[in-house]
C-alpha cells in the first residue's frame, strides 16, 4: 500500500543527498516567483504553459489511466498556487513542482484503496534449493527480426511495461530509479522499512527486465548485424 508524503513548506521535494549541491534559484525563475507571489493572472499562466507538459508526463509515469493523470494535473497546479507564499526556495520551481506531482500522484493511488494487485511472480526467476535458476521468463510476444527499435520506440515500450507493474512494485521504481531518491528517503515516502524498499526495488527491476527482453534481444540482433 503506498502512502501519500504530505507537501509543505517545510518538505523538500527532492531530499538532498550528501553528493548533492543545493540548487538556488536563477533569475528567471526568481522573475516567475516574484510574479506569482504577486497574484499576476499572466504569470500563472506562463506557469502552466512552462511547466504543464512535465506534470502531465510525470502523472502519465505513476498513474495508470489519462483521466487519472489529467485529475492530477489540476491538483498540482491547485497545490502550487496555494502554496507559491511557502515556497522556501530550496530548489528549483521545476524541482519544487515535480515534488508536489508525485505527491499528488501517491494520494491519488492511495486513495483508489486497497485492491487486488496482479502478481509477478511469473516474471521472476525460479532457484532450487542449490540456488540454481531453474525458470525464467520466456515472452509470448514475437520479435520480429525484421524490425527495427528506434530510441523514442524503446522509450514507448519502456514506459509502457513500467505501466504494466503492480503499484506497490511501479511506485517503488519510479521513485527510486527515475526520480532519483535514495533507497532511504525511498522508504521513508512509502511509509516501509528500508528492506521492504530494496526487496520491492529489486523485484520491480527483475520483472522490468523481464518484460523489456524481447525488445533486448532484438536490439542485440540488430547490432551483431
Amino acid at each position: 500500500m503506498v502512502r501519500a508524503i504530505r507537501v509543505d513548506s517545510r518538505t523538500k521535494p527532492r531530499p538532498m543527498t550528501a553528493t548533492s549541491r543545493p540548487a538556488y534559484l536563477d533569475g528567471k525563475d526568481k522573475k516567475l516567483l516574484k510574479c506569482l507571489r504577486a497574484g499576476d493572472e499572466n504569470c500563472y499562466e506562463i506557469l502552466v504553459r512552462s511547466f504543464g507538459p512535465r506534470v502531465l508526463a510525470t502523472a502519465r509515469q505513476y498513474l495508470r489511466s489519462d483521466a487519472d493523470a489529467a485529475d492530477c494535473f489540476q491538483d498540482t497546479f491547485l497545490a502550487v498556487f496555494e502554496s507559491v507564499d511557502k515556497f522556501e526556495q530550496r530548489s528549483t520551481i521545476a524541482t519544487w513542482i515535480r515534488g508536489i506531482t508525485i505527491n499528488q500522484c501517491l494520494m491519488r493511488i492511495r486513495a483508489q484503496g486497497r485492491r487486488q494487485e496482479d502478481s509477478i511472480e511469473h516474471l521472476l526467476p525460479v532457484f532450487d534449493e542449490r540456488g540454481d535458476r531453474v525458470r525464467s521468463y520466456t515472452s509470448n510476444r514475437s520479435c520480429g527480426i525484421g524490425d527495427t527499435i528506434d530510441a523514442a520506440q524503446m522509450k514507448r515500450i519502456v514506459r509502457e511495461n513500467i505501466l504494466s507493474l503492480p503499484d506497490t512494485f511501479r511506485v517503488t521504481l519510479l521513485l527510486r530509479d527515475i526520480d532519483g531518491y535514495s533507497t532511504k528517503e525511498t522508504a521513508t515516502i512509502l511509509g516501509i522499512s528500508v528492506t521492504a524498499a530494496k526487496t520491492r526495488l529489486h523485484r520491480a527491476r527483475t520483472a522490468l527486465g523481464a518484460l523489456l527482453q524481447p525488445e533486448m534481444e532484438r536490439l542485440k540482433y540488430h547490432a551483431d548485424v
